[in-house]
Protein backbone atom coordinates (compact mmCIF):
# COMPACT_ATOMS: atom_id res chain seq x y z
CA UNK A 1 0.00 0.00 0.00
CA UNK A 2 1.60 3.32 -1.01
CA UNK A 3 2.64 5.79 1.89
CA UNK A 4 -0.44 8.52 2.47
CA UNK A 5 0.23 12.23 1.66
CA UNK A 6 1.83 14.55 4.47
CA UNK A 7 0.42 17.51 5.71
CA UNK A 8 1.82 19.84 7.94
CA UNK A 9 0.39 21.97 10.32
CA UNK A 10 0.64 24.13 12.97
CA UNK A 11 -0.95 24.01 15.72
CA UNK A 12 -1.96 26.02 19.18
CA UNK A 13 -0.80 25.01 22.08
CA UNK A 14 -3.82 24.49 23.44
CA UNK A 15 -4.85 22.27 20.61
CA UNK A 16 -2.15 19.94 20.60
CA UNK A 17 -2.60 19.03 24.05
CA UNK A 18 -6.28 18.27 23.78
CA UNK A 19 -5.34 16.31 20.71
CA UNK A 20 -2.53 14.83 22.65
CA UNK A 21 -5.01 14.01 25.11
CA UNK A 22 -7.27 12.63 23.19
CA UNK A 23 -5.13 10.37 21.49
CA UNK A 24 -3.46 8.99 24.48
CA UNK A 25 -7.28 8.11 25.64
CA UNK A 26 -8.32 6.36 23.03
CA UNK A 27 -4.66 4.92 22.36
CA UNK A 28 -4.33 6.58 19.00
CA UNK A 29 -1.59 7.98 16.87
CA UNK A 30 -1.79 12.13 16.97
CA UNK A 31 -1.84 11.20 13.05
CA UNK A 32 -5.03 9.17 13.35
CA UNK A 33 -7.13 11.51 15.51
CA UNK A 34 -6.12 14.61 13.61
CA UNK A 35 -7.18 12.55 9.93
CA UNK A 36 -10.56 11.24 11.13
CA UNK A 37 -11.54 15.44 12.75
CA UNK A 38 -10.59 16.57 9.14
CA UNK A 39 -12.68 13.74 7.34
CA UNK A 40 -15.54 14.76 9.36
CA UNK A 41 -15.15 18.41 9.27
CA UNK A 42 -14.88 18.17 5.36
CA UNK A 43 -17.59 16.04 4.64
CA UNK A 44 -19.97 18.43 6.94
CA UNK A 45 -18.59 21.01 5.11
CA UNK A 46 -19.09 19.81 2.04
CA UNK A 47 -22.70 19.06 2.77
CA UNK A 48 -23.33 22.36 3.93
CA UNK A 49 -21.81 24.24 0.71
CA UNK A 50 -23.86 21.33 -1.41
CA UNK A 51 -27.07 22.08 0.59
CA UNK A 52 -26.23 26.10 0.37
CA UNK A 53 -26.24 25.31 -3.73
CA UNK A 54 -29.69 24.08 -4.00
CA UNK A 55 -31.22 26.82 -1.74
CA UNK A 56 -29.67 29.28 -3.67
CA UNK A 57 -31.01 27.17 -7.21
CA UNK A 58 -33.96 27.55 -5.54
CA UNK A 59 -34.03 30.97 -5.30
CA UNK A 60 -33.58 31.44 -8.73
CA UNK A 61 -36.20 29.36 -9.55
CA UNK A 62 -38.49 31.61 -7.20
CA UNK A 63 -38.92 28.77 -5.00
CA UNK A 64 -38.08 30.70 -1.83
CA UNK A 65 -39.85 31.98 0.87
CA UNK A 66 -38.83 35.90 1.66
CA UNK A 67 -36.97 36.31 4.52
CA UNK A 68 -39.98 38.75 6.04
CA UNK A 69 -42.72 36.58 5.51
CA UNK A 70 -40.09 34.15 7.67
CA UNK A 71 -39.76 36.29 10.08
CA UNK A 72 -43.24 37.11 10.22
CA UNK A 73 -44.29 33.48 10.51
CA UNK A 74 -42.05 33.05 13.38
CA UNK A 75 -43.20 36.23 15.02
CA UNK A 76 -46.77 34.81 14.87
CA UNK A 77 -45.92 30.87 16.30
CA UNK A 78 -44.29 32.89 18.95
CA UNK A 79 -47.16 34.64 20.05
CA UNK A 80 -49.70 31.45 19.61
CA UNK A 81 -47.09 30.16 22.00
CA UNK A 82 -47.31 32.55 24.64
CA UNK A 83 -50.79 33.38 24.66
CA UNK A 84 -51.40 29.44 25.01
CA UNK A 85 -48.60 29.29 28.03
CA UNK A 86 -49.73 32.11 29.40
CA UNK A 87 -46.13 33.65 29.43
CA UNK A 88 -43.11 33.79 27.03
CA UNK A 89 -39.94 31.86 28.32
CA UNK A 90 -36.34 33.10 28.84
CA UNK A 91 -32.90 31.53 27.51
CA UNK A 92 -32.28 28.80 30.91
CA UNK A 93 -28.62 27.38 31.53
Amino acid sequence: MPAKPILNVRLAPETLRKLDAVAAATRRTRSFIANEALEAWIDREIEIIEDLRVGFEEIRAGKGIPHERVVRDIDLAIEKAVKRNGRRRTNRK
